[in-house]
């Protein structure tokens, strides 16, 4: 909390000091300062959320490496204050800008002393919260920055313009999404209106490694905000995260290198296949039982959702069932570059789509179906590639989509073009734990036994319920590249269940020799054996 009788020592440390601070030092000093430090210290020491945004968008468009007198300024208008210098120093010592501080004469060790700069419970003149929020800044990295960008839009705020997170905190702040409430004027803290963050921690702490700043934040905003409740300081109730370092798997050495042998694993695997038997029966006779493939040139269409980033929204954060935290799943485009491929040589049409919000999702699949699906068409496949648990795919807002309404989309009346045709339905469903395993190969989660209640429905999970699907970061999903290999090998030999079989003892055998539990599973509703090409038998 604030220190009762810092504003009372600081003549001690400083008074002399102090009294060689005016306009012509701030002017002069300015010059050794950096863009990126200079946005921190507008964002700390600006009262006006509004005049410093305009100001910082000014000289990120046009006078970023010219002098903008920004600190001047800001001195000029503070200067009627008695307190102005040691608002100065103060945010110097928070943005550690230690250099400066020694070139104004000042003992640097005093200074941190006084100020404590890594403590976010302790301000004397600059707003508390401005300070955690700060250590936000600090700590927010390109890939969260864009996360935050894309969950700001779920709330109709568009700060796709800023290139720092302090722009975008203070663009919050004129728009009142958030409120700082706390304002020190004069030596006395001002309480102007309630600080307001929730909204904001709630996007942050679903955010992979800012959870522990979103529980600081909510601390400072309790303390400025008088409320007795604070939130826990420890993470200790998030279902399926380890508490300890210690408590994480150990992987072996042999883990990694089994993976990189996995195309030598397959191909002994299906060395090992028992040979095709030599069938003299006419193609008519042997899919007599088969659905038809009414034109060899275009069997069907192969649509691919790939959920590869993930941003909270403010669906998934007003959602009380939403209490992951979604990492984004590297390795996923290679998965779907090898389905593009796979089924781009057995005639099927491909249209792809990437990080889409699940609203956008099924408008996606609607589109698909209205669009390019044909009369002449003989299946219909659908692969999505992401996080998923119990029955359902997360968008990349991370807002959980019902596969069951998937399948209940492609069987309804908006998709009168698919009945009576094997609907394919391909999961790699995914809950990653970032903070169980160390390695690059990452666990995708437990996906629910989902059994089909439609017919001509096929659907395949990359896991079995209870067990875990991997990904490596560099090389693609177990599954995925296990059946975009074995379908490229006997899809014009086999049907589609019984290649589906070979995947199964695949991954099986793949994650029994890296020691991991991974069974894939499928449930068919399917009335006839399911080729992808018409089978060629001598």
């Amino acid at each position: 909390m604030l220190q009762s009788d810092a504003r009372k020592q600081q003549k001690e440390y400083f008074g002399d000091k102090m009294c060689t601070i005016n306009l012509e030092v701030i002017q002069e000093v300015q010059k050794d300062i950096d863009s990126y430090d200079m946005i921190s210290l507008v964002f700390l020491l600006y009262e006006v959320p509004d005049t410093a945004l305009q100001r910082l968008l000014v000289h990120q468009r046009i006078c970023k490496d010219s002098d903008m007198n920004l600190l001047y300024d800001w001195a000029l208008n503070a200067q009627s204050r008695p307190t102005w210098k040691y608002e100065f120093i103060e945010a110097l010592t928070i943005c550690r800008l230690y250099n400066v501080i020694r070139k104004l004469g000042f003992d640097v060790s005093n200074v941190k002393d006084h100020y404590l700069p890594n403590n976010i419970n302790v301000s004397v003149y600059v707003n508390l919260i401005k300070k955690a929020l700060y250590k936000l800044c600090e700590n927010m990295k390109s890939d969260n920055l864009q996360r935050l960008k894309k969950s700001l839009l779920t709330y109709d705020i568009d700060t796709s313009e800023y290139e720092s997170c302090e722009l975008i905190l203070l663009d919050l702040m004129s728009h009142k999404f958030i409120t700082v409430g706390q304002s020190n004027i004069h030596g006395k803290s001002v309480l102007e209106n309630k600080c307001q963050v929730e909204t904001l921690i709630k996007i942050i702490e679903n955010m992979p490694g800012l959870k522990k700043i979103a529980v600081e934040i909510k601390n400072v905003a309790n303390i400025i905000n008088n409320e007795t409740s604070s939130y826990p300081s420890q993470l200790d109730s998030t279902p399926g995260v380890s508490k300890k370092d210690n408590d994480k798997p150990k992987l072996e050495d042999k883990f990694d290198e089994s993976f990189v042998d996995i195309f030598q694993m397959l191909e002994t695997l299906n060395k090992q296949d028992p040979p095709t038997l030599n069938l003299k029966s006419d193609t008519k006779q042997i899919t007599r039982d088969a659905y038809p493939i009414k034109n060899k040139e275009r069997i069907g269409v192969c649509c691919i959702i790939n959920q590869e980033e993930f941003h909270p929204s403010k669906d998934s954060i007003e959602s009380e069932s939403q209490t992951h935290t979604l990492e984004n799943r590297l390795g996923s485009t290679i998965d779907q570059l090898s389905l593009e491929r796979t089924m781009s040589s057995l005639n099927f049409k491909i249209r792809s789509c990437c990080n889409v919000g699940h609203r956008e999702m099924i408008q996606f699949i609607k589109d698909v179906i209205h669009n390019d699906v044909c009369p002449d068409d003989s299946v219909f496949m659908l692969c999505i590639l992401s996080h998923g648990i119990r029955g359902h795919v997360y968008a990349a807002d991370s807002v959980k989509v019902k596969v069951e309404d998937i399948q209940n989309l492609l069987d309804s009346n908006e998709a009168r073009c698919l009945r009576g045709i094997p609907k394919v339905l391909i999961l790699q469903a995914c809950q990653v734990d970032e903070h169980r395993y160390t390695t690059h190969l990452v666990a995708d989660g437990p996906s629910e036994n989902y059994f089909l209640k439609k017919s001509d429905f096929l659907i395949y999970w990359a896991t079995a319920p209870e067990n875990e699907a991997y990904r490596d970061e560099q090389k693609g999903s177990i599954f995925i590249q296990s059946l975009c290999y074995s379908i490229g090998r006997k899809a014009k030999e086999e049907h589609l269940y019984d290649i589906f079989t070979k995947v199964t003892n695949i991954v099986s055998h793949i994650c029994n020799k890296l020691q991991r539990a991974q069974v894939p599973i499928f449930e068919s509703t399917l009335r006839k054996k399911l080729f992808l090409h018409i089978p060629e038998l001598t």
